[in-house]
Parts: C-alpha cells; sequence; structure tokens
C-alpha cells in the first residue's frame, strides 16, 4: 500500500515520523512518498522535496515564496497519477495542505489529516473546505473534537503525542552539572524560534533584554537551544556578537526547558511543551507589521499560546510585535525570578492544562485509528 504524506515545518516532521514507525509496526508492505525532514527520511520516506522547500514565516512574507510553492504542489498533483497511492496523510501545514486536499478529493484518494488546522483560533472559513477534501482527522485538542463533527467531518480526539516528552531525573541533573555550575545564579532558557525568520525577529531583541537586566545588576546563566532546521554556526555568530554570554546548544530542547528556572519561547509547540515541563515562561512572537494586521482581522479568540487558550485566561505572559521590547522582556523574567506568589501561580496554572491532553500513547492510538480507516476504505 503507498502513502503520500506531506509535512511543511519540524513539529510535522516529527509528528510524520512517529506515525510513519507506528503504521511500519502493525501494517505490512507499506510505501511512503512526499515530503518531510530528517527524522521522516530516516524512516524510509521517499522524499519529492523536504521540508526546508515549504519553510516559510507569516502572511505578508509568503508572497514572494508563492511560485516556489506552487511549482511544488504541482509536481505533487502531477505525482498522483504516476505513483498512484492509495491514501494520504497531511501532517499540519494547512495553507498548502489544503489546496493538495482539493487535488486528491478530485482523484479520489482518502485524506486523513493528523494535527488539524486551528480553525477556531482564526480563518474559520477553512472548516467547511476541510470538510468538503479530508476524509479523516486526528486532532490533537480535546475540544476540537466537536467542532469537526459539528460540520460533518470523521474527527477523532486520541490524545496529545508531546505529553510523552519526559526527561530523566538524571537527564536534568547532568544537563545542570553540565550547563549550570554557578547554581547562584538562575538558568533561563531562549526557546525564540525553529525558523531563520523567527530567530531575525526575535534574537535582537532578546539579547538588548539580557543587556538590559546585566545593566540593572541581573545574572543569569542563558541557554539557547537551537533546533535541527536552524544552521547552527549562524545562530552561534548571531549570539556572539551580545554583550551577555549566551550557551548555545544543538539537540538539548527537553533538557535545557527542564532544567531552566524560567524561559523565553517564541509562539508555536514549544510553548505547549515547557508548559507540560512546568516552567514558568513568557511567550514572544514578532512578525511584519502587515502580517501581523492581517492574522489579528483574522483571529476568532484572544489568545495566541495554547496554553492560555486551553486555560482559556492569560496564564502566561504573550508579548506580541510592538509588546515584544526588551524593558517589557526584562519585566516579565523578572516578575517570574523575584515574585514567589506570581511564580506559583504560573506553575499551578500549567499544572492544571495537563491533564487535558490525554494519557502516554498517542501516536500508537492515531496509527491504530488510521490503519483502520484504511482497511475500511481500502480500494
Amino acid at each position: 500500500m503507498k502513502i503520500l504524506m506531506v509535512a511543511g515545518e519540524s513539529s510535522g516532521d516529527t509528528h510524520g515520523a512517529a506515525l510513519m514507525s507506528e503504521l511500519n509496526q502493525i501494517a505490512s508492505q507499506l510505501t511512503f512518498y512526499g515530503i518531510g525532514g530528517p527524522l521522516m527520511l530516516k524512516q524510509g520516506i521517499n522524499a519529492y522535496y523536504t521540508i526546508d522547500s515549504l519553510r516559510v514565516h507569516g502572511l505578508v512574507e509568503l508572497i514572494p515564496h508563492l511560485p516556489r510553492l506552487y511549482k511544488i504542489l504541482w509536481h505533487l498533483r502531477d505525482s498522483l497519477s504516476i505513483e498512484k497511492p492509495d491514501f494520504a496523510i497531511l501532517v499540519d501545514y494547512p495553507g498548502f495542505n489544503l489546496k493538495l486536499a482539493a487535488h486528491l478529493e478530485k482523484q479520489n484518494i482518502p485524506v486523513i489529516w493528523y494535527c488539524s488546522p486551528q480553525v477556531w483560533a482564526w480563518r474559520k472559513g477553512r472548516i467547511h473546505k476541510i470538510a468538503q477534501f479530508v476524509d479523516k482527522i486526528i486532532v490533537l485538542f480535546p475540544f476540537e473534537e466537536q467542532i469537526y463533527r459539528n460540520v460533518g467531518v470523521n474527527a477523532s480526539f486520541l490524545g496529545h503525542p508531546r505529553v510523552e516528552d519526559t526527561v530523566s531525573s538524571e537527564q536534568i541533573d547532568h544537563f545542570k552539572q553540565k550547563y549550570h555550575q554557578d547554581t547562584t545564579k538562575p538558568m533561563i532558557t531562549l526557546a525564540i524560534g525553529s525558523r531563520p525568520s523567527e530567530i531575525k525577529f526575535h534574537l535582537p531583541i532578546v539579547l538588548e533584554a539580557l543587556a538590559l537586566l546585566k545593566v540593572q545588576g541581573f545574572e543569569a546563566n542563558y541557554i539557547l537551544p537551537v533546533a535541527d532546521s536552524l544552521d547552527f554556526e549562524w545562530v552561534q555568530a548571531q549570539v556572539q556578537e551580545s554583550t551577555v554570554p549566551v550557551n548555545t546548544l544543538q539537540n538539548t530542547f527537553l533538557e535545557s526547558i527542564h532544567a531552566a528556572d524560567a524561559a523565553i519561547v517564541a509562539s508555536g509547540t514549544a510553548t505547549l511543551q515547557t508548559g507540560l515541563a512546568l516552567t514558568p515562561f513568557i511567550l514572544i512572537y514578532k512578525v511584519a507589521p502587515l502580517t501581523f494586521w492581517l492574522a489579528k482581522k483574522m483571529a476568532q479568540i484572544p489568545y495566541l499560546g495554547i496554553v492560555n487558550i486551553l486555560a482559556q485566561r492569560f496564564i502566561v505572559p504573550e508579548l506580541l510585535q510592538n509588546d515584544l521590547t526588551p524593558p517589557r522582556v526584562a519585566q516579565e523574567i523578572l516578575r517570574i525570578l523575584d515574585d514567589p506568589a506570581h511564580r506559583k501561580q504560573m506553575i499551578e496554572n500549567l499544572s492544571s492544562i495537563r491533564s487535558q491532553l490525554g494519557e502516554p500513547g498517542a501516536y500508537q492510538r492515531a496509527a491504530q485509528c488510521i490503519q483502520e480507516f484504511m482497511l475500511k476504505h481500502k480500494k
């Protein structure tokens, strides 16, 4: 059985690789082709393109990339008559994948979507296209299931895989011994993005905030875990221009957020992972002014961070666009570290989020659900 699989970002590559691994364990003679990242490549996908070819940031910033993205879309559309996939598994990345789903529907190829578009947050009209083009959707948050079922989509909530992101106490102790030798200073993790454009927008502001803290007499051990999707040497070169020492590390994201006393985190999956680690943090995000204006016009809810969305109130501060300034970043970090009542309340609020996301084993349950769907709809 041949499956077209498309992921467009690092988080999608993680989801896609895990699903491939689980599906290969419970089903025989599966082959995958499409678009993926290094993790999906390790699982054996025949990649027409890698996620690097799809990575963009923002709405207005997307415009120069449209010719390239449409060329990739048309190539995948044409591949349908050559590869003749039995099913398609699309992972997040709605702008591209929804257009691809329309072509798949015309070819009568059943579409399974993992990690649904956040229609409850913005671009609500997309839900009707999803109902038209998608045959099965697996959502990652419990409230999403009914939203899709209300418009006739076959939707299932099977748990969120990030609840399995555990780090042992031994790993945390080892990390602290190696990178937090001066225990008189707090450790602060800077998880400020996995895309080059996010680093360009966020890093200068964050580094200026650290310099401002230093002027105020505040010192800390700063850790910047660099995502695999970034050029480590390029990020390291940007950091070295700072007057404040920052330790740039690879493949240490989970350890760094579990070991940290506080964190500065760019909006995305990393905010949920930091919340599940019960590490107090501030959420940041900045894009081009026109992109932010358009996104705000289309937004359905007042929150950006998933922990705030799940709590339906601000349990962590969101510093977005013009509010993302060095003084505000410094102010919020000091509040987390110097106000025990504020810190305790944030940790308690974050702990309440965990119970909403299901039990471990989300990928296994999703793979079983996908296999059952494929057996039922096999041509």
